[in-house]
């Protein structure tokens, strides 16, 4: 049992322990706050239903320790084409070539049920963390100075917990959030799909396209998806008259995979239909209630984005309860969560729907015209589409605006720190709090302690890039690193800036161009989220 399991009292409660919710908590948990998670299943569901991610979920699990741990679940993800009526390419995506913005290669199949197990089995060796499974939050109150749930256990006791906030990331259906009156906005997409995943045998594997394909065909669009080893799924449109319910048997199952897979060609794994839909909450807090994940949005699955975003609103949200609950930030830092987090959300389910939209159409004529089209617009050729140039950056919320580079993400090239020699991922080099950024050595005594006494109330950091060549320099303040390769350089120099200013999440407050102006911001920064007590 943890410390504090016996008052019932958290700074956070987390209410839903799917990918959103594990993250969360360990995102929370990393920053010494203590949280109590529930969640009604008595276990994590073992069926897979996310099969894709991208680097940014990576990065955030990097954070938590856990990349090596994830990797034998994970592998990359292969070019997605998609072909007309007649079977011709008409668009191709595919992630951007090395070298990396983030360092993680951008986009990646997963096993979902061994990724949460590995999630789980980290929160369960956190101190400050308490998990309790089949558990059900029957009542959610925001008493005012804070929140208190009404937890009912699997032999049916119930017990009154207490925290600061609470943030339901309970799924599609919510219960919290319905509880609140809070309705979602339909972003009008509706589409009824059957996804069905199987383990292919070894020898047949060969025989199956060998790249994720996109049948975009009038009879019955389809998509097919190379999943991690052995892991194969497809999902396939539903057509009129064909039922929307849980059960599958098989015999009704491989008169539709017929074109790919036999009988004791494959073990089928899970079969599930949906409605993909495109769907937003209004409101995504009310007083010290939040959501994140599902609970908050649902998004089509066709840019593999549902579950990454989740994971976004979870890094967007830990840091910022972290400085209102343990430093002096003002409680309205809480608000730019759905400011940032809101519109970045839509603009990713539109472009997840457009390609929906390509891949959905029934219409004979409309789905040759738009075969023609795509191929006209291109002179008749097929360019490669990069996945991540379809993600927006945020447009508002806590950045600078208009300064060059905010709201985007901070790049993560391999660094060396000098004069220790520790190599690594920049991130595990550098640490995750705020930082700044200076893109060339030319910094005089009195700038960078300009910068360590901004920084040592916001616990941040200065990161001085130096000349690859150098070996070895004498201790000065600031980490001194070196990269790998110029991702840093170049990225600073496309945008005619010295210097950066980063969130804790990874996220581009401001560049500048002066050490006047990094200061600057960095003054505007601290005072929006709050000094160190």
């Amino acid at each position: 049992m943890t410390s504090f399991a016996a008052s019932r009292h958290a700074d956070v409660l987390v209410i839903g322990l799917g990918p959103t919710g594990a993250t969360l908590a360990g995102l929370l948990a990393r920053r010494g706050l203590r949280v109590a998670v529930f969640d009604r299943l008595p276990d994590l569901y073992p069926l897979p239903r996310a099969i894709g991610l991208d680097h940014e979920a990576l990065r955030i699990w990097q954070s938590l320790g856990l990349a090596e741990a994830l990797a034998p679940h994970i592998a990359p993800y292969r070019p997605s084409e998609y072909r007309g009526v007649s079977g011709q390419l008409i668009k191709r995506l595919d992630m951007a070539p090395p070298p990396h913005q983030l360092g993680w290669a951008p986009n990646w199949v997963f096993d979902q049920p061994a990724v949460e197990r590995v999630l789980r089995q980290h929160l369960a060796a956190q101190e400050n963390v308490h998990i309790g499974l089949a558990h059900e939050v029957l009542t959610l109150d925001d008493a005012g100075g804070g929140v208190t749930a009404t937890v009912r256990d699997a032999t049916g006791h119930t017990s009154t917990w207490t925290a600061a906030y609470a943030v339901a990331c309970d799924g599609g259906a919510s219960p919290v959030r319905k509880r609140l009156g809070i309705t979602l906005e339909d972003l009008q997409f509706d589409e009824p799909w059957l996804v069905v995943d199987a383990h292919v045998r070894p020898d047949k594997l060969a025989e199956l396209p060998q790249t994720q394909v996109q049948y975009c065909e009038p009879a019955r669009p389809s998509t097919f998806v190379v999943g991690p080893g052995t892991h194969r799924r497809w999902e396939l449109m539903l057509l009129p008259g064909e039922p929307l319910h849980e059960q599958w048997p098989e015999e009704t199952l491989w008169p539709l995979l017929a074109r790919w897979i036999r009988p004791g060609e494959a073990t089928l794994w899970r079969a599930a239909a949906y409605r993909f839909h495109g769907l937003v909450a209004q409101r995504w807090r009310a007083g010290r209630i939040l959501l994140a994940g599902d609970a908050a949005h649902m998004t089509p699955p066709f840019m593999a984005q549902g579950m990454v975003q989740g994971l976004r609103d979870a890094a967007n949200l830990a840091w910022k309860l972290e400085r209102v609950l343990r430093y002096s930030a003002p409680e309205a830092l809480l608000d730019s969560y759905e400011t940032e987090r809101r519109p970045h959300v839509v603009a990713t389910t539109r472009a997840a729907m457009a390609l929906g939209r390509v891949i959905c159409e029934r219409d004979p004529v409309k789905a040759a015209e738009r075969d023609a089209r795509l191929l006209a617009e291109h002179g008749g050729t097929v360019p490669t589409t990069v996945r991540q140039s379809m993600l927006p950056d945020l447009s508002a919320g806590l950045i600078a605006a208009g300064s060059p580079g905010a709201g985007s993400l901070f790049p993560q090239p391999r660094v060396r720190s000098v004069p220790d020699g520790d190599t690594g991922w920049l991130d595990d080099v550098g640490g995750g709090g705020v930082r700044v950024l200076a893109g060339d050595d030319a910094l005089t005594p009195a700038d960078v302690r300009a910068f360590e006494e901004a920084l040592s109330p916001l616990q941040g950091r200065l990161l001085r890039l130096i000349d690859p060549a150098v070996d070895s320099a004498p201790a000065e303040p600031g980490l001194l690193i070196a990269e790998e390769q110029s991702l840093l350089v170049d990225w600073l120099r496309g945008l005619g800036a010295r210097f950066a200013i980063v969130r804790p999440d990874h996220q581009v407050y401001a560049t500048a161009a002066s050490v006047p102006g990094a200061l600057r911001h960095l003054a505007e920064l601290a005072a929006a989220i709050g000094f160190g007590r």
